[in-house]
């Protein structure tokens, strides 16, 4: 996995500098922005400190050949999972503002169908894992963000379900 660190600079909507209070879950998403690339994802979030209505950001992005894009220092908030209302599951297993204890990973995807490159998936399932390791989570750890908000996202495993747990398949159950 050929991992870049580019993180966003420090901005009220992308990167606000405050601390995650744990990590207890992570949580994959889709750009949903057919064919760009990870850094232009990353520019995206970066880009947002010149406005001031739109919060968005991840902590990494994983683009169309694999490669990966750390935005923001594992130990930060991205903001990722925002919504008016959350999960049962959410609010049961992470908190009441899932923001401040998850990990967000964005995939760059080729069509509005969201279906991700191999490359893209192996490059995730090795990132997952690393950070499964590294605190201690196992797949009841990892979401959709569909889990979490209800959004269609990522679209590819949210209208697959089987694909979602073909992915889940490579991680430790406990």
């Amino acid at each position: 996995m050929n991992l870049q660190e580019i993180y966003l600079t420090k901005n009220p909507y992308s990167r606000p500098d405050k601390r995650l209070t744990a990590v207890k879950g992570i949580v994959i998403h889709w750009v949903a922005n057919p064919g760009s690339s990870a850094m232009q994802n990353r520019n995206y979030f970066d880009n947002l400190r010149f406005q001031s209505t739109t919060y968005a950001s991840a902590h990494f992005l994983i683009g169309l050949e694999g490669e990966v894009i750390q935005c923001l220092l594992e130990n930060e908030v991205g903001y990722h999972v925002g919504a008016n209302r959350y999960s049962d599951l959410a609010l049961k297993n992470l908190s009441s503002y899932p923001n401040n204890c998850t990990l967000g990973i964005e995939l760059c995807h080729p069509d509005w169908t969201g279906k991700f490159t191999g490359e893209t998936l192996q490059s995730a399932k090795e990132l997952v894992l690393e950070l499964c390791e590294r605190y201690n989570l196992s797949r009841k750890d990892l979401y959709r963000h569909y889990d979490i908000t209800g959004k269609d996202c990522p679209r590819w495993f949210v209208q697959n379900p089987d694909k979602w747990e073909e992915f889940l398949g490579g991680f430790p159950a406990v």
